[in-house]
């Protein structure tokens, strides 16, 4: 039992090629896709590339279906499907490598040499595709120089395009390049080995033609079309990243440089205060002082946003006793802190592994943020801090008896710049921020909120 056999191809090997045409067309309609919306000029080529082995894919399938024609000569029609596939075979490959010059160089070809390339293609395929058509005793020949010039263009142009891949630095060094690398050189190495056959009458010719051939050639391309989407999505992803890490730079020393000048005006609108007596100047400067504290509050969320972002991920052993110091000692003089009771064990030795940037980042946001919206009027204002380890895990939770979330707002706390109360000041970054911290080290936080009464914050860290 041959390799055909097993796969049930030798009875229908028109059913691998079939297969290989609608996958072709699959990936052209794909890489179309993506060319539109990436704009990307070696994206359109590669798609081109894809239809062309399509079309060359159909036409053999019409060829294989008219092979047992006993005619002296092959028909008109024969000869020009023939023509077709052996044009769209060499296009398919050339379109992989002016593709690839593309990518590399980042600029077009010339439209006049890309003409050129594609009329010389063109005319070398028609050659080699009435070449001996008219001789009825030379049939080997004739296949020997129509599949064989196939097979040669197909191993030069995929070794070529494989090397261009594996070593320009260009490439993101992902899964998809590697796949797409070797891909490229097996299916080269793989066309070498059948042009061996073809001119050295190996023995076990017969097991490759005509069904085991293309199922090899089938699984061979499958690999290399998902390698190629891989391989785009994993740079796109790469150039993504850098884009991001180049804007949380920028706004990071952005709003670093800006908070120079700010801090320099409340300065002045203070002395101002101080000299002024005119009762109308000293409100234009209260609210030049209020103005200048509501953009000082902007920049130092975009500050935080930024630095949560921008920081490497360095997982330590914490003590939460010192992240609650901490986060007390940064809002200790905000407004109605001193008329808060503030409940945590100072003294539980609380250790956990985690990062201890981000945990400060969090903690102190939802302290911030149950001080800012407390109701002070009440008997007893208080925020309840707990610790606790579940197994391998932690759970923190911050409580208060504030003013609680409306229900219509509890499934937008998270998202960036929304404000569940217009009564107080505030950005609406606290809790997106939050959300971006525990994010990183992979942490959860779920909101229990009723309005009026308070609300609770519970954060849940895995393998802490």
């Amino acid at each position: 039992m041959n390799f055909s056999d097993i796969f049930g191809l030798a009875a229908d090997p028109a059913a691998a090629y079939v297969a290989q045409a609608s996958l072709g067309l699959v990936m052209y309609f794909v890489f179309r896709h993506f060319s539109q919306v990436y704009v990307r000029r070696f994206l359109r080529t590669w798609s081109r590339s894809w239809l062309a082995f399509s079309i060359y894919m159909i036409s053999t399938v019409i060829l294989m279906a008219n092979m047992d024609d006993q005619q002296p000569y092959p028909p008109v029609g024969w000869v020009v499907v023939n023509i077709i596939a052996q044009v769209g075979s060499f296009l398919h490959i050339v379109y992989i490598l002016i593709g690839s010059y593309q990518l590399v160089l980042s600029k077009p070809v010339n439209r006049k040499l890309y003409k050129i390339i594609i009329v010389v293609v063109a005319f070398i395929g028609v050659v080699t595709a009435v070449a001996y058509s008219q001789d009825p005793a030379a049939g080997y020949e004739r296949y020997l120089f129509r599949v064989g010039s196939r097979s040669v263009v197909s191993g030069f142009g995929f070794l070529l395009a494989g090397l261009v891949v594996w070593m320009n630095p260009k490439f993101t060094r992902g899964v998809g390049q590697k796949m797409l690398s070797v891909s490229f050189l097996a299916f080269s190495a793989y066309q070498v080995f059948y042009i061996l056959i073809l001119f050295f009458d190996l023995q076990g010719e017969q097991t490759l033609l005509p069904g085991s051939r293309g199922l090899i050639n089938l699984m061979m391309i499958a690999v290399m079309s998902m390698s190629m989407v891989m391989w785009l999505l994993e740079d796109e992803r790469e150039k993504l990243r850098k884009v991001n890490k180049d804007l949380d730079s920028f706004l990071y020393s952005t709003s670093h440089d800006l908070r120079a000048p700010i801090t320099s005006i409340l300065g002045l609108t203070y002395l101002g205060k101080a000299e002024l007596h005119e009762e109308k100047g000293r409100e234009y400067m209260e609210l030049i002082e209020q103005r200048a504290q509501k953009l000082n509050m902007i920049l130092t969320d975009i500050l935080r946003l930024s630095k949560t972002k921008k920081l490497d991920i360095r997982m330590q052993t914490i003590r939460f006793s010192d992240l609650v110091k901490e986060a007390i000692s940064d809002i200790q003089f905000s407004k109605g802190t001193s008329g808060i009771r503030l409940d945590y064990d100072s003294d539980a030795d609380n250790m956990f592994y985690s990062d201890y940037n981000q945990i400060s980042i969090v903690l102190s946001n939802l302290i911030s943020n149950a001080v800012k919206y407390h109701r002070l009027n009440q008997e007893d204002p208080y925020i309840r801090i707990n610790f606790k380890r579940i197994s391998g895990n932690v759970r923190i939770t911050v409580e208060d008896n504030g003013q609680g979330i409306p229900p219509q707002s509890l499934g937008k706390i998270f998202d960036m710049f929304f404000r569940a109360s217009q009564e107080t000041d505030g950005t609406g970054l606290g809790l997106y921020i939050v959300k971006e911290a525990l994010s990183k080290i992979k942490g959860k936080i779920d909101v229990d909120s009723e309005f009026g009464k308070g609300t609770t914050f519970t954060i849940m860290l895995e393998n802490a």
